[in-house]
């Protein structure tokens, strides 16, 4: 029996926020929180800091005017000993690339005189994934909508959305990156492995049950054929399941 990992091979697509999605709370931190929700991870800024003006010494925090399903609000930070604009850092549970398809964000204040872009940072392996953050225009006024295909933002583990000004996002379609295998009998027990040469920095994996406790490294010599790397393998085993991990 021969296959591959559906979790790792196949790309998944999410569509953020519909009333089944649940969330659980992660982290309650003193200018953020982190809610996780099918698979995913938000960390986004809470204003908890805020007293509602001179005299008051307790803070009351600002309340959310956008709420989970409806979206999912991040504040700009305006007190505390370290104040930041607005922003949702987004990753997988599991750690691995995915990529942003595309988003829906609302203005939550004004940014018309001034101008403003939503700037959106990839990360990997907890740096940044590029040279500078993605811009995408975010000039407008209260209660504005704004909608973006974004295909450079792919195969990266985590991005990070800031703006200097409350903002929600309304709808986010994010998609698991992971390339898909393909398995070829060469003859009867002798397989060729291929994924596309554009997935760059994978290792591939094998296990011989699902669900898999451990998946050891294909040691195999990987060959480049044209758009495609290729990995030759006995196939003696009865079961053998591989995947692609970054």
């Amino acid at each position: 029996m021969l296959g591959f990992n559906p979790g790792a091979a196949l790309a998944v697509t999410t569509v953020f926020f519909d009333i089944a999605q649940g969330t659980n709370l992660v982290v309650s931190g003193t200018t953020s929180d982190t809610i996780s929700s099918a698979g995913y991870l938000f960390t986004f800024t809470r204003d908890k800091m805020f007293t509602g003006g001179v005299g008051l010494t307790n803070p009351m925090g600002r309340y959310l005017r956008v709420l989970w399903p409806d979206g999912l609000e991040a504040q700009a930070v305006t007190a505390g000993p370290v104040t930041s604009g607005a922003r949702i850092d987004i990753k997988r549970q599991d750690g691995e690339p995915f990529a942003i398809r595309s988003f829906t964000a609302q203005l939550l204040a004004n940014t018309g005189g001034a101008g403003a872009a939503f700037e959106i940072m990839p990360m990997l392996n907890g740096e940044d994934g590029a040279p500078e953050p993605f811009m995408y225009d975010a000039t407008g006024y209260y209660s504005m909508h704004f909608t973006y295909s974004t295909p450079p933002l792919t195969g990266f583990d985590a991005y990070k959305i800031t703006l200097y000004v409350d903002y929600a996002l309304m709808s986010l379609t994010v998609a698991d990156s992971t390339p898909a295998l393909d398995i070829l009998r060469l003859e009867p027990a002798l397989l060729q492995i291929s994924w596309p040469t554009n997935a760059v920095g994978y290792a591939l994996e094998y296990a011989t049950n699902l669900p898999a406790q451990t998946w050891s490294p294909v040691t195999n010599s990987v060959v480049m054929i044209g758009d495609l790397f290729t990995v030759e393998v006995e196939s003696t085993a009865l079961k053998m399941f591989y995947r692609l991990r970054k």
